[in-house]
């Protein structure tokens, strides 16, 4: 990316903001209840972002002055760090709080953030991209493996020679959880508790979020829920392989499958 490209980057980041009122199950779920309530889940804000940029050195991700995409960037967890490492960063998303968020912590970063579905990237890459990421369970937000496999595709196609793609999620084929291990504790402070409930279907496991907060009557709680698509590691890879990208599969941090795509 040159610095003609770089400056209209710049100026994209004030006035690029792609809207789109189709709401779906999984953003309605963060627009009510998990956006607002984001950066407190996440705990240490720079002890978070630096878990961040320890995972994308571990992935391989090296400097860079070129073009990177973060798919579900949230509130710019590895946005920032991307930036920090020179790149150029487009970060998508559909929650509109966390891009606020997002846009606010980035000082004088090259990000421009957006907000629309992950599947329409591409529309919104100045060049191609040599870093994809899709981290922290975003890809099993997406409705359906066909969808899974749609993104794929758009990132295998996007990505310049010697590109990476890296995404992690939950194994939510093989770590099945049972009984009272499906509640699981989030985060909780004096204030609020936070819990999730993992209900398993065939294709898909229905996350509950339950949240309990301190009021003048004593707790009031608010749930509400959310699907997720159950993915198989092996099936995510051999997409990608499938799709002429070299595929590395391995541990990830936080009990998480991290997959590292290379474009060779």
């Amino acid at each position: 990316m040159n610095a003609g490209d770089r400056r209209r980057f710049r100026r994209g980041f004030n006035d690029t903001r792609e809207r789109d009122d189709r709401m779906t199950s999984v953003q309605n779920h963060y627009d009510r209840l998990l956006g607002p309530l984001y950066g407190w889940m996440l705990g240490d804000g720079e002890k978070a972002r630096e878990r961040a940029r320890q995972e994308l050195h571990d992935a391989g991700i090296s400097a860079g002055d070129g073009l990177a995409v973060d798919l579900g960037a949230g509130n710019g967890l590895h946005a920032v760090p991307l930036a920090e490492s020179g790149y150029a960063v487009v970060a998508i998303d559909t929650c509109q709080s966390l891009l606020d968020e997002l846009r606010e912590s980035s000082g004088t970063f090259a990000i421009t953030a957006v907000r629309d579905s992950l599947e329409t990237f591409r529309r919104h890459c100045p060049t191609a991209p040599d870093v994809v990421v899709c981290m922290g369970d975003t890809l099993t937000h997406l409705p359906s493996r066909e969808a899974v496999q749609g993104l794929i595709s758009e990132v295998a196609a996007s990505l310049a020679p010697g590109g990476i793609f890296v995404t992690t999620f939950r194994d939510y084929v093989r770590g099945v959880l049972e009984g009272p291990a499906r509640f699981i504790p989030v985060q909780s402070d004096e204030e609020k508790i936070l819990t999730c409930f993992l209900e398993y279907g065939r294709d898909r496991v229905i996350v509950h979020d339950i949240l309990h907060t301190r009021a003048l009557s004593g707790w009031e709680m608010t749930v509400s829920a959310y699907p997720k698509v159950r993915l198989d590691p092996e099936w995510v890879g051999a997409q990608l392989g499938q799709r002429g990208l070299q595929v590395c599969t391995e541990p990830g941090q936080r009990g998480m499958v991290r997959i590292v795509a290379r474009k060779i």
